[in-house]
């Protein structure tokens, strides 16, 4: 909403501006060649702008690359961009009862699909269940929580998890398994070694196997590798009992998650399913506090920049109006209206703020591409073992605007009072002024 205002305010600018080089260009080359008589005021109140804007474009593509990071991260460990779930699923915490029945029926009818396919890179079902393992030969034992994925797909829904031991589980007998690095660390375990499990299934007995681990994993995430194991997904059905999943993950080819959702529900709503369906967004309650907490640092960096940029506007064109008093009443005193003085001083106002954007725009992206020669080194974030080197975005079309729209908007916001004090100076009084 607050774009959509900002861009109304600019559009009126824009015309105001369009019309003086039209019909009133003498005002607009005066107020232009205004500017140079004052080097010194004009020079240190456009740093001041080109600070401001350069702070908001640096800041602003910083926070992109954040947040494009980690949503990737978010989608690609084993989270995807939109996932299917028994309505139950949320309403108790015994997963067993709360599967997807039938998964290998439910994914052949999505990908028969067309209107669905066609947007589909990846559909896997995960089924999630827990225990304990133990490592005989060491004499250790833990408690776990399995997931049970599709070898294949799995490389896609999770690629941020890095295999720093062995290999991951594709073209993998049913009986290997992989370990998170914190629960191989638990149990001593190394690439090679016999795992014993034992879990209650989905009828309330319990299942055991004994399975060899073929890799140690890291997702970066602590609390998850600690606990985490992920098996084939038939070996994990077959352990549990059942045919069905406990949720149905898909990566899509472009990043356009609301309209796919739209039609997945269609086609849920269609064939009277049982089923829910939430984005990866809804499904990750780190990235949206990530996201509000730096969302709100930004628009408080926009704030104090655009404060800045309309006090140094405004006094210096109060101090222009007070060493012009006696031309500006000179002015006034031949017979030029006080709408034509306040639209000098306004176009002085527009385009000091239109050089700060301009220059604002210039060094950021010299400066941006200097800082993205090597990143920057970010510590991990809260709840993470991995930090990551970040970089700044510039291919971001509404970040450029809005650098180049804010020192305009404020620098036109601020001319306003002083160009109406100047267009109500008395002539007779000013005269007199010295």
């Amino acid at each position: 909403m607050h774009m959509l205002l900002m861009n109304l305010a600019v559009l009126v600018i824009m015309c105001f501006v369009f019309y003086c080089l039209l019909f009133k260009f003498r005002d607009a080359k005066f107020s232009f060649l205004n500017l140079f008589r004052h080097k010194k005021r004009t020079v240190s109140t456009t740093i001041a702008i080109m600070l401001g804007g350069v702070s908001i474009f640096l800041y602003g593509g910083f926070i992109d690359y954040s947040f494009w990071i980690l949503k990737e991260q978010t989608i690609r460990t084993n989270i995807g961009h939109v996932q299917i779930y028994n309505p139950k699923y949320f309403e108790t915490s015994n997963k067993s009862r709360s599967l997807i029945a039938d998964y290998a029926n439910l994914k052949k009818e999505i990908l028969n699909d067309h209107a669905l396919s066609d947007d589909i890179s990846t559909i896997s079902g995960q089924l999630e269940f827990s225990g304990v393992i133990s490592q005989y030969e060491n004499v250790t034992s833990s408690f776990f929580s399995g997931l049970g994925v599709e070898p294949l797909p799995s490389l896609k829904l999770g690629s941020f998890d890095k295999v720093i031991s062995g290999s991951d589980l594709s073209r993998v007998k049913t009986n290997e398994v992989t370990l998170g690095e914190g629960l191989a660390g638990t149990l001593n375990a190394n690439y090679g070694d016999w795992l014993d499990i034992m879990t209650v299934n989905t009828h309330g007995g319990q299942g055991a196997l004994s399975l060899k681990l073929r890799g140690i994993f890291s997702s970066g995430i602590k609390d998850y590798d600690d606990v985490a194991m992920k098996m084939p997904l038939a070996t994990a059905q077959k352990l549990m009992g059942t045919d069905g999943v406990s949720k149905v993950l898909i990566l899509l080819k472009n990043d356009n998650t609301d309209m796919f959702i739209d039609r997945l529900r269609h086609f849920i709503d269609e064939h009277h399913l049982p089923l829910i369906v939430k984005s990866w967004k809804d499904a990750s309650i780190f990235y949206q506090q990530v996201e509000s907490l730096l969302s709100g640092i930004y628009f408080f960096i926009k704030l104090i920049v655009a404060l800045i940029v309309i006090f140094m506007i405004s006094n210096a064109m109060t101090m222009n109006i007070i060493e012009r008093t006696r031309e500006i009443t000179t002015l006034r005193a031949i017979g030029l209206q006080p709408l034509h003085v306040s639209r000098l001083f306004l176009l002085e106002g527009i385009f000091i703020g239109t050089l700060g954007a301009i220059g604002s725009l210039l060094i950021g992206f010299i400066l941006a591409g200097i800082i993205n020669l090597h990143g920057i080194a970010m510590p991990p974030s809260p709840g993470q073992t991995q930090g990551y080197t970040a970089f700044i975005k510039t291919n971001n079309i509404e970040l450029i605007w809005l650098t180049f729209v804010l020192p305009v908007l404020t620098s036109s916001l601020a001319s306003i009072l002083p160009a109406l004090r100047a267009s109500r100076l008395n002539i007779s009084d000013a005269f007199k002024f010295s």
